[in-house]
């Protein structure tokens, strides 16, 4: 049923239908403005008619201070609505040049637009109603008209008990599948849970749901986090490698004792005492200043650029109901830091949200200097040049859902709405479980065992410490030990002991369930697969997990072999298993706080801050997000072919663990392989449930962009100055912002790549562009590499060629071409080279005395795919060269071999 249609709201919808007409007369206002103008005279060449173009919306326009570079983003309309997803951006120099333009709009766009209503059967308020149904969300309550406007143009509702914001809903063309458009309600609902903020797209009349996206991006990493097993030996390591808490010195005004800049987390780098760290041009009043007037407004972790508070109750509420601490009227915030791996997450309560804050302001000022400013679409309460709409400082969670029921762990999530509408941050706890299951009996196998705890069931924690002899199951079959047919023969000898099962033939939950109803305590699961060290953290679905109540851990087959071989020549073998679970502050992860703020920053630049661009299905978002965070956290001394790890605090790892990506971030090949080419296969391709593996696409984006950082640092060098405009790794992290500004709405990997080479036109008169055709080329993003369609995993071309005008007019760069690696070398080396050769290339290693070790002939695309390996194990310790002879010229590069 359709919520109560009000007369005051009724009247809004007659008027705003009355209106529609008007709207290309208020449109004319604009006419003069430049980007309109260069996109309606390119119409032809972007496959457009006149009249495609002719009634734009411009949804935001800015010019960059520090480039002069004017942004203009638009919206295709048709009869005064704007169509959802047909999108341009057109920059212009100061004098008026076009820099570049991009555009998805639609074709002939009017005769579309003829097979359509022209006038919703809903209004605006039942089409609310409409999407909350479609959400799963309660009806709404009374929705109060918070912001009146056209149909067509936009209006604003109270959040009608059901949202955490005010509610939008705008009229809007949808562009289908099969080329039609169909009216529709644009309408905005963030859920009370905070799990998402929805932006849906309900039928004009009918109500039914088209389409929607989620402006929360969740980095859920429980699943690659936990099938990893914590044993005691890792667990001391990473607590043994957490620096001791310094003294606390005495405290200064406006200070936090936190891990400042480039500092990951405590494993990283001891706590500091950080004096007035606010920037003075883009926090000019300050921290906590929210008026724009000299003097704080509030003494607690709220300000101008973000509200940090304890959301442990997952209430979502920054009312004075939930806490942030209070640096008193000398904004002194100095905390006491437990470490202990046993501490409770409310003992550290103050330094953490203090540390939350600490950090988005950090990220707030850092990235303003480089360009996400007001006028971008940035994060503030109070606008202070007047541009962008301001009332959107960042909501940051702290401990979030860490009382609440169910918990909620191992994950954190950023959602950004559009300029003007506050962004949220939700930082979750971590937790590892610690199991000590051993063999008491008999002696001849009494030890530990290398065990992983499954997700079904309860946990030993829970129900342990547990003893208890072992009991092989006997399910009848040729292959009893698996245990898939129920009920077990031997249920009587099983019941009150611990069951030994194989896997194999059916699932671990049912597997389980069987054991269980015969009677067991635990399950001990042995693998299947011979000589395998790789422990699986079991799952699986109802019916069959449904109901149980055992622990369950995982083994090797070779462990389980002895212990079945043993239970079945009728040695008694004896069982204890006890289990652990510790929990680490995803607040005091510095790594993954610039994370979750960097989709902020992806998300309003791309496209815009009034358009949501970033739902394609190569977008980047990740992998923007992971470069922010390790640019953020390099430190002077670092080197490129170090491997860094993402979340290596909250995963409980060492500072050099793999984090939780594929592989850590490294320069060396060795240690990160990635490139465009995993894209579409494996792991990395749409699985079966229609989700993008979105961690997996951008691990290859970040690979690539943290090769940029370093090939530039290489050039420029390092500046510690993170606000400077000089050094490689402010010149890089430039061209990745500016980058978003230009690229495409929807974009994949070949237009964030082609963005960056116009970042460094603009910015550079193009002075790194053999640099970066390099950096990409080597990634497979080459010259000849081509991204097919946006919204496809699997249609992409990858190439490792540079242009060739590249080659000739940078021969100087010719040993930087050759990638030589590892060295020194010591039982073999692996050459590459992204040069092309139209004869096969003749790679050579060659003494200091000009004789030749080693000759092979190759082809240069095999070179520039997957390189030579060459075996050095046989050559004499000493000094060579590596020559590659092409068409193209030679290359080469000096090798230590030693062994």
């Amino acid at each position: 049923m359709n919520p109560t249609f009000t007369p005051a709201a009724r009247a809004l919808a007659v008027a705003a239908l009355l209106a529609l007409p008007s709207l290309a007369a208020a449109q004319n206002a604009t006419s003069d403005n430049r980007g309109l103008q260069a996109l309606q005279n390119r119409a032809a060449s972007l496959g457009l008619v006149a009249t495609d173009a002719a009634d734009a919306a411009v949804t935001s326009q800015y010019t960059d201070a520090r480039n002069g570079v004017t942004h203009v983003y638009l919206r295709q309309r048709v009869q005064g609505i704007e169509v959802y997803g047909a999108v341009a951006n057109v920059h212009l120099t100061a004098a008026g040049k076009v820099v570049s333009l991009h555009s998805s709009f639609q074709p002939g766009i009017e005769v579309l637009a003829r097979g359509a209503a022209p006038t919703p059967g809903l209004s605006a308020q039942q089409a609310v109603g409409a999407a909350a149904r479609a959400l799963g969300m309660p009806a709404p309550g009374n929705l109060t008209v918070l912001k009146a406007g056209l149909a067509a143009e936009g209006m604003e509702f109270s959040n009608g008990g059901i949202s955490l914001d005010k509610i939008p809903a705008k009229l809007m063309y949808l562009p289908l599948a099969d080329g039609s458009l169909r009216l529709v309600w644009d309408v905005t609902l963030a859920p009370l849970s905070g799990d998402h903020y929805w932006n849906a797209r309900v039928d004009a009349s009918s109500g039914v749901l088209l389409d929607k996206s989620d402006y929360t991006v969740s980095d859920d990493f429980s699943m690659m986090n936990l099938t990893r097993p914590l044993t005691q030996a890792t667990v001391a390591a990473a607590i043994k490698a957490t620096p001791a808490t310094p003294a606390r010195p005495t405290a200064a005004p406006n200070s936090y004792n936190v891990w400042p800049l480039t500092i990951e987390s405590p494993i990283h780098g001891p706590r500091q005492v950080v004096t007035d760290p606010a920037d003075p041009k883009y926090s000019p009043f300050g921290w906590h200043d929210t008026d724009g007037v000299t003097g704080a407004e509030y003494t607690t972790t709220r300000g101008n650029n973000v509200h940090s508070y304890d959301d442990s109750p997952n209430n979502n509420n920054t009312a004075s109901t939930n806490y942030s601490p209070d640096g008193g009227k000398d904004l002194i915030f100095d905390y006491p830091f437990d470490d202990s791996k046993n501490a409770p997450a409310k003992k550290n309560q103050d330094l953490a949200i203090t540390n939350l804050f600490f950090w988005n302001n950090l990220m707030h000022d850092v990235m303003a200097k480089k360009g996400f400013d007001e006028a971008s679409g940035n994060f503030q309460a109070n606008n202070y040049t007047g541009q962008g709409k301001g009332a959107d400082y960042v909501q940051a969670e702290a401990q979030d859902a860490s009382t609440a029921s169910p918990v909620r762990l191992n994950n954190a999530n950023f959602s950004t709405p559009l300029d003007g509408s506050r962004p949220r941050m939700q930082m979750y706890l971590w937790d590892r479980s610690e199991l000590n299951v051993a063999v008491t009996a008999p002696s001849t196998l009494a030890g530990p065992l290398n065990a992983l705890e499954g997700s079904l069931g309860r946990s030993l924690q829970a129900v342990g410490p547990i003893t208890g002899k072992l009991v092989v199951a006997d399910d009848g079959s040729a292959k009893p030990e698996r245990g898939c047919n129920s009920p077990l023969v031997n249920a009587a000898a099983i019941s009150g002991n611990i069951a030994l099962i194989e896997r194999g033939k059916c699932g671990f939950a049912l597997k389980i369930k069987n054991a269980q109803n015969a009677g067991a305590r635990m399950v001990i699961m042995m693998d299947s697969i011979p000589n395998s060290t790789t422990l699986t953290r079991m799952g699986g679905a109802a019916p069959d997990s449904v109901g149980l109540r055992i622990p369950s851990v995982f083994i090797t087959k070779s462990e389980g072999e002895k212990l079945k071989i043993a239970a079945r020549a009728g040695q008694e073998v004896t069982i204890s298993a006890s289990g652990q679970v510790f929990y680490r502050d995803g607040d005091f992860d510095n790594g993954i706080v610039a994370h979750e703020y960097g989709h902020g920053i992806s998300t309003r630049l791309t496209g815009g801050p009034n358009v949501s661009c970033l739902n394609s299905a190569e977008q980047m978002g990740e992998g923007w997000s992971d470069f922010f965070a390790l640019w953020m956290t390099t430190k002077p001394g670092d080197v490129s072919t170090t491997g860094r790890g993402i979340g290596t605090y909250a995963s409980f790892e060492a500072t050099d663990g793999g984090g939780i990506r594929p592989t850590r971030y490294s320069t060396d090949m060795k240690i990160n392989p990635a490139t465009y080419a995993l894209l579409g296969t494996g792991s990395y391709v749409t699985a079966a449930d229609g989700t993008n593996p979105v961690h997996a696409i951008g691990y290859i984006w970040a690979t690539t962009l943290w090769d940029l950082n370093w090939e530039l640092i290489a050039k420029h060098g390092y500046n510690t100055d993170l606000k400077s405009s000089t050094g490689g790794n402010n010149i890089a992290l430039q061209l990745v912002i500016d980058g978003l500004k230009l690229q495409p709405c929807r974009p994949g990997f070949i237009d964030g790549r082609n963005a960056i080479l116009k970042a460094d036109s603009v910015n550079n008169k193009a002075a790194n562009s053999a640099l970066i055709w390099r950096v990409f080329a080597r990634r497979g993003m080459g010259f000849s590499a081509s991204q097919g369609s946006s919204s496809s995993l699997t249609d992409q071309k990858v190439a490792f060629d540079m242009p060739t005008v590249v080659l000739a007019n940078n021969k100087q760069l010719n040993a930087a071409l050759l990638d030589v690696y590892p060295n020194p070398a010591s039982n073999q080396v692996l050459i590459r080279t992204q040069v092309s050769s139209s004869v096969p290339v003749q790679v050579e290693l060659v003494s200091v005395l000009g004789q030749r070790v080693f000759t092979q002939t190759i082809s240069a695309a095999r070179l520039q795919k997957d390189g030579l390996t060459v075996n050095t194990s046989s050559v004499a310790p000493g000094l060579y060269l590596v020559r590659l002879t092409t068409s193209e010229g030679t290359l080469t590069k000096k090798l230590l071999v030693q062994h």
